[in-house]
């Protein structure tokens, strides 16, 4: 029963706008293939691609989080020795408050070149700029108060219904966030110099998956999700504009 009260607070999420920010966009840089024969030189790749992309990610934030402390978007990016995991970067919340963007080493390994580490870089910032977890939470709690309710009123459980209601809220729109974080990380990456259309084919590599309790989209879905907003920056670059971020 304490377990559902507490379940009762379910905060609203606002949705993602129109970056309104004057953006300062690099000069495009040459990519530089990765291939690294050993851990030691694609750390070396991540922290040069960093160095430029960490940045951008942080003023594209704070154009749309000009109300949230300075915490939310001082970005940490970090890489986790584990070579036994699959190759995976992600995004999460320190201790702090700051949000720490988590390559593990195979990942490292696997990028092929700077374009595609840029990409991947900006789509976990994504997240953060477009209030996933957040969003993650709320949906978690939504789910776990909706079903456990309709479990006790049925007769069952309530914190069996709480537990499952809870998994399936957090896959609520799990696959849009994945869409939303890949076109502002195409943003993100071009604004640093890099190719985001050459970027996102680390995404056909790693494969994805279209059933329904999958939390990523297929890949074929997202590659081309991110050719749409590569050819939305290409016309207004064409028009003498920069084209503004939205999801």
């Amino acid at each position: 029963m304490q377990k559902l009260l507490l379940l009762g607070l379910v905060a609203s999420i606002l949705a993602g706008c129109i970056d309104t920010a004057a953006p300062v966009v690099s000069k495009p840089v040459a990519s530089v293939s990765q291939g690294a024969a050993n851990l030691d030189q694609a750390i070396l790749n991540y922290r040069r691609v960093s160095a430029r992309v960490e940045p951008v990610a942080e003023q594209v934030c704070r154009s749309f989080h000009r109300d949230k402390p300075a915490t939310f978007c001082d970005f940490q990016i970090v890489v986790r020795n584990a070579p036994n995991e699959p190759a995976n970067a992600f995004q999460g919340i320190g201790k702090d408050g700051r949000p720490v963007i988590t390559f593990n080493s195979n990942m490292l390994l696997q990028v092929q070149n700077d374009d595609e580490l840029a990409f991947v870089l900006g789509h976990e910032a994504g997240h953060q700029i477009a209030s996933h977890l957040i969003q993650s939470r709320n949906n978690q709690m939504t789910g776990a108060l909706i079903l456990g309710i309709l479990v006790a009123v049925g007769g069952g459980d309530a914190d069996v219904g709480v537990d499952l209601g809870a998994q399936i809220g957090g896959r609520a729109y799990s696959k849009k966030f994945e869409l939303q974080a890949d076109s502002i990380g195409a943003h993100i990456a071009d604004r640093a110099g890099y190719n985001a259309a050459r970027g996102a084919q680390e995404l056909a590599r790693t494969g994805g998956s279209s059933n329904w309790l999958s939390t990523h989209p297929s890949s074929g879905a997202r590659v081309a999700n991110v050719q749409n907003v590569v050819a939305e920056i290409h016309a207004s670059k064409a028009a003498g504009n920069i084209a503004p971020i939205h999801w």
